[in-house]
């Protein structure tokens, strides 16, 4: 899966001494100038930016900033602040966030992520992997370093004006790995897949090598694409629901699962409640059957009291067994006789008819337990059930958010697999071109691969034409030279004002490009003295001439297509237009700013 490119946005960048005003320049999203006369300091805060992103050249000595030795940068990533402090003169910096301070070099070392290079590589990619770049005819790798990335970012006054492409480099050992930057910036893909170039002299073996290569770079691309298309989300990005019919979706789920959830709470209520009745009738039971057991018990003890009754009424009627005379009749009275037997009969009448109740009462007990306890099975398995019924939902949920939170990816996806459908569609026709069994030929290397800079064409196309350049424009990209031919015309024939003019929309419509199609940039440009040599005279809608309509149309088409990027320009000229955007004015005189660096007299 493509990961999702991150970007920085500078905030503020600060030049500090002992005993020295803070020397401070603060940026914004969207377009930022810092202008005003020339030894004002702007080329000076250029360089600084320069430095404190990992640049070896130090920032040229003025007299002005005698005292000052401390740089420091602010910038987000996200919304999550970060600052990088270095010393001038220092190969290491200080990087600070979430109030954690990391001391690292500035040099890029590939084998090892500590160092500023790799770290803020891995900001923008949210990974350690390090791409490599073909740096010679070889095939000799290295790996891409945050400094490969400024050089695309950072366009200072020498190299605006230039005849040569700032994206590249005079330097011959650098020319190969600027275009491998470049292509790798365009598309995402690196070098890794090379192979060491073999020294044979015969055309149709170096051929079949190239084929072999190509082949293996058509199988790369055809996994690539199947990763895409078969990625279950794609699908069902592309073929199926929209995304706001499976947040209804996800919205109807969580609505059953509270329902669900509320039943499950009150079924548990009522099953506390059943428990309790249950437990107070089993109380009560244990209570009435050793109530009953204490009336029987007295019933027994009654029935023997009776008995005896009975037996001492007929006393008087018998003789003594023992003198065999007649037993005095005092003994007993008939009076006494009857009272005790009514009595002992009443109360026997008196504990049935308690036992009988207690029977009644016990039956109602054992009745009201049986269907309490019938209640209680019932809603532990009606809980059972829901429980099981909310478990699937809750998948089937999760499984939705996961495809919400991929879906913000798949814009990406379909743009990268658009790419790699033309990237294949050239390696196609390479194969076939190498596959011809011919000598002493050699394909033209500029019209290979030239397709994946028709996007970034068609952008500057669009750039140029925003900013008055021309009604219509046609691009064209020279791979050898990375640069532009405009309308047949190379970048290096047109005047130093267009040359500059055009590097600016290099540099923003890479920018542009790359935030586009989620490919790897900081989100920033950096730009020195864009317009000062521009002289041009154009007419407006309204037919009238106007001297600076192409630097006006410029500023107001980044104010409007840049404004969640950034854009920050340093110039002579006065380019403020009364439009609203980051606006810093340099002075030597008056009661504006006197420059970058603050004089020991100012607050």
């Amino acid at each position: 899966m493509v990961n999702n490119m991150k970007r920085m946005m500078l905030t503020k960048l600060v030049l500090s001494g002992t005993g020295k005003n803070d020397a401070i320049l603060s940026f914004e999203k969207g377009l930022n100038v810092v202008t005003g006369d020339s030894d004002t300091g702007k080329t000076y805060a250029f360089q600084c930016l320069n430095y404190i992103l990992g640049g070896e050249r130090l920032p040229k000595k003025i007299t002005e900033a005698q005292g000052y030795g401390v740089l420091s940068l602010e910038f987000i990533v996200d919304d999550e602040p970060y600052k990088i402090e270095r010393m001038i003169g220092s190969s290491k910096v200080e990087i600070y966030y979430n109030e954690e301070k990391n001391v690292m070099p500035t040099k890029h070392d590939a084998t090892n992520p500590n160092n500023l290079s790799r770290y803020l590589l891995q900001l923008l990619q949210e990974h350690e992997e390090n791409a490599l770049l073909k740096k010679n005819n070889k095939n000799d790798t290295r790996t891409l370093s945050f400094r490969d990335i400024v050089h695309l970012v950072t366009v200072d006054e020498t190299d605006i004006i230039s005849e040569n492409s700032a994206f590249s480099s005079d330097q011959y050992t650098e020319k190969t790995v600027r275009k491998s930057v470049f292509k790798y910036v365009i598309t995402g893909n690196d070098d890794s897949e090379l192979e060491e170039v073999v020294d044979v002299s015969e055309e149709n073996i170096r051929r079949t090598g190239v084929v072999q290569f190509l082949q293996k770079k058509r199988k790369s691309l055809l996994d690539k694409i199947d990763a895409i298309e078969g990625n279950k989300n794609f699908k069902l990005y592309t073929e199926s629901e929209s995304i706001h019919l499976m947040i209804n979706k996800i919205n109807n789920l969580r609505d059953e699962i509270a329902k669900m959830n509320v039943e499950l709470t009150d079924n548990q209520v009522s099953i506390h409640g059943f428990e309790k009745k249950c437990f107070s009738d089993e109380v009560k039971m244990e209570e009435f059957q050793k109530l009953n057991q204490h009336y029987v018990a007295e019933l027994k003890k009654n029935q023997m009291i009776l008995t005896y009754s009975d037996f001492l009424i007929q006393l008087p009627h018998l003789d003594c067994p023992v003198c065999s005379q007649s037993i005095l009749p005092d003994i007993i009275t008939p009076a006494n006789s009857d009272e005790l037997f009514e009595y002992y009969k009443n109360y026997t009448l008196k504990l049935n008819q308690k036992v009988d109740g207690l029977k009644v009462a016990i039956n109602d007990i054992v009745e009201r337990l049986a269907s309490n306890k019938e209640n209680i099975n019932k809603l532990a398995d009606e809980n059972k059930n829901l429980t099981k019924i909310i478990s699937e939902k809750q998948t089937i949920l999760s499984s939705l958010n996961r495809n919400i939170a991929e879906i913000r990816q798949l814009e990406a996806m379909k743009k990268s697999l658009e790419i790699y459908h033309q990237e294949l569609v050239s390696v196609e026709n390479d194969i076939i071109f190498y596959n011809e069994k011919v000598k002493n030929t050699k394909a033209p290397s500029n019209n290979r691969n030239i397709f994946i800079y028709d996007g970034y064409c068609r952008v500057i196309e669009n750039v140029l034409e925003a900013w008055g350049f021309s009604d219509e424009v046609k691009v064209k990209f020279d791979i050898e030279k990375l640069d532009l031919v405009i309308n047949e015309k190379a970048r290096s024939e047109w005047g130093k004002g267009y040359r500059a003019f055009i590097m600016s929309a290099m540099v923003i419509g890479l920018m542009r490009y790359c935030i586009d199609n989620n490919q790897l940039h900081p989100g920033f440009v950096i730009i020195d003295s864009p317009l000062v040599s521009l002289k041009e005279r154009k007419k407006d809608v309204t037919g009238k001439w106007v001297d600076d309509y192409m630097e006006k149309k410029m500023i107001e088409d980044i104010i409007e297509k840049d404004c969640f990027n950034q854009v920050i320009i340093f110039e002579n000229k006065d380019i403020k237009y009364d439009l609203k955007y980051n606006y810093t004015e340099l002075n030597h005189y008056g009661d504006g700013r006197k420059g970058f660096i603050p004089l020991d007299t100012e607050d």
